[in-house]
């Protein structure tokens, strides 16, 4: 979809949302942020190279990967939409609904194609809050997409539309006008609404100059149907009736999954774990084809007695020959005389047949447990959402010992500030070392170690230059750089995430500082 007919659509979305609160926010897949808004769904799509949005009525959801969308836009009002120029950028203004909110809070929708993203930011400052797709430094030089960043709009597609009828402009397209001028000059101008112009017009610079007119004055008559909807451009030239309506699915294209993020898991683990026995049935096999049999032993350990004079201790390895009149390399552990090296292989011998069927019994149960766990994934898509939660509870990581102790940094004012190492570590910082109300604080939105400021008993709270380098210790301990926005909040408005692994924690009443990485 081009940007001149997302400035058709601006209005119609506007007239859906604005003055109506967001009563939640979810994921419909792991490309789309949907919003409720009582009497339907607004649903943004950012897959790179198909973004597109949609209404429905009704969606089935799982929470945001990041808290943030939900804290900042669940019951905070839309204000209105608009639209950064004639580009394929719409953004919706919520009203502020806390504090921290002051100025209020913008949603911007990047349709930009491969650069497709959703990016919430805080209206006062243009701090991003939160994104969909992070874009660093090294990835694109012009701007970077990620929370604490300051937010940079993308470069403008071309001329906007009220200079399309200017001198500057119209002398472009007098002559040889080809759809490459028109969508390379034209802000909002594609591929298809450029051979649309150029099909329709007698004269293209005059064509424009009217397009440009309409545009800005927001009369859009010519994309209007008899039903009063706005359509918008297929790439066949074809209109959609209803482009907020969702994508129809074609009967020879796959049929989409639904985006739920336990099977997904669930079958992560089913993965590895068939991975996992795989191998232990090809290391017991070959285990098992190296086993020397008990009589090749017993025959070593007699030749090394009777051999023993010309062997001493100290001695890696001896060539003797065998009754049969054959050459035989025996190894030797240097520690033992030859009678005890002898000894070694006759006992050796005597284990042969537990080690046999000790490596017999593991491969038996790795191949059972691959049956198991091929048939458990054979009914992964039609199974129901308890069965998946019933095998997650079975098949998840097992409970490992968790070693070493957690870093520690003396603040100003001697306070200590404990900081996990690992997933385990954070999960037994928070809610076995920490009190209830020593101060949590953590990264936003990104992975990162648990910080904990502990009271010590102290009645006072700590100062802002306390608070502001644990801020740094957490933004030094996360896996992003820059910026970074971290929440704090005490440890008895933290819990374990239903389901999630280790360290993987919801929390509320939370505050935020930002802090360099």
């Amino acid at each position: 979809m081009e940007g001149i007919y997302y400035s058709a659509l601006r209005p119609l979305i506007e007239r859906k949302i604005k003055n109506r609160t967001c009563g939640a926010v979810g994921m419909t897949s792991s490309s789309t942020i949907s919003l409720g808004f009582g009497i339907g769904w607004l649903h943004l799509h950012a897959k790179p190279d198909s973004p597109g949005l949609w209404w429905t009525d009704k969606a089935s959801t799982t929470p945001p990967d990041s808290p943030s969308w939900e804290h900042h836009l669940k019951g905070a009002p839309a204000e209105k939409v608009i639209q950064q120029g004639a580009d394929r950028v719409i953004e919706i203004h919520f009203a502020s609904r806390s504090p921290y909110d002051a100025g209020g809070i913008r949603l911007i929708f990047e349709a930009t194609g491969r650069n497709a993203n959703v990016i919430l930011i805080r209206q006062a400052d243009n701090r991003i809050l939160a994104c969909l797709r992070k874009v660093l430094s090294g990835v694109n030089r012009f701007r970077s997409i990620s929370p604490g960043v300051i937010y940079k709009s993308p470069p403008s597609s071309g001329f906007p539309p009220e200079q399309w009828g200017s001198e500057e402009v119209q002398k472009l397209f007098r002559e040889d006008v080809t759809p490459q001028l028109l969508y390379r000059n034209l802000e909002g101008v594609g591929p298809v609404s450029a051979k649309s112009i150029i099909a329709s017009a007698e004269t293209v610079s005059e064509t424009v100059k009217e397009l440009g007119r309409r545009l800005t004055e927001g009369d859009f008559t010519p994309w209007q149907t008899e039903f009063g909807r706005v359509p918008a451009p297929l790439g066949n030239g074809q209109l959609i009736e209803n482009p907020l309506a969702p994508p129809e699915t074609k009967t020879t294209d796959k049929v989409k999954k639904e985006y739920r993020p336990s099977r997904t898991q669930l079958g992560t683990i089913l993965k590895k774990r068939l991975s996992s026995e795989k191998k232990k049935v090809k290391s017991s096999q070959k285990s098992l084809d190296r086993l020397v049999s008990p009589d090749e032993l017993r025959n070593w350990g007699n030749l090394i007695l009777t051999c023993k004079k010309k062997l001493k201790k100290g001695m890696k390895k001896a060539t003797l020959t065998d009754w049969q009149g054959t050459e035989i390399t025996i190894k030797l552990k240097e520690s033992l005389n030859p009678v005890e090296n002898a000894n070694k292989y006759f006992r050796k011998a005597g284990k042969v047949h537990l080690e046999k069927n000790r490596l017999e019994e593991r491969i038996l149960a790795s191949l059972e447990r691959t049956g198991y766990l091929e048939n458990i994934r054979a009914q992964l898509e039609t199974m129901s959402d308890e069965e998946v939660t019933k095998h997650l509870a079975k098949l998840g990581k097992p409970e490992k010992k968790v070693t070493g102790t957690p870093l520690e940094y003396i603040l100003e004012g001697g306070w200590r500030c404990l900081v996990g190492r690992n997933a385990k570590q954070n999960d037994q910082l928070t809610f076995k070392i920490a009190g209830r109300d020593d101060i949590w604080l953590h990264a936003r939105g990104v992975g990162g170690a648990h910080v904990i400021l502990k009271r010590d008993g102290r009645a006072d709270n700590p100062s802002v230059a306390v608070m502001t380098q644990a801020a740094h210790i957490a933004a030094k301990h996360s896996t992003t750089n820059g910026v970074v926005p971290v929440d704090w909040t005490f440890v008895k408005y933290v819990r374990r995430m239903k389901g999630g692994d280790p360290g993987q924690v919801v929390y509320v009443r939370e505050k935020t500082l930002f802090a360099e990485a």
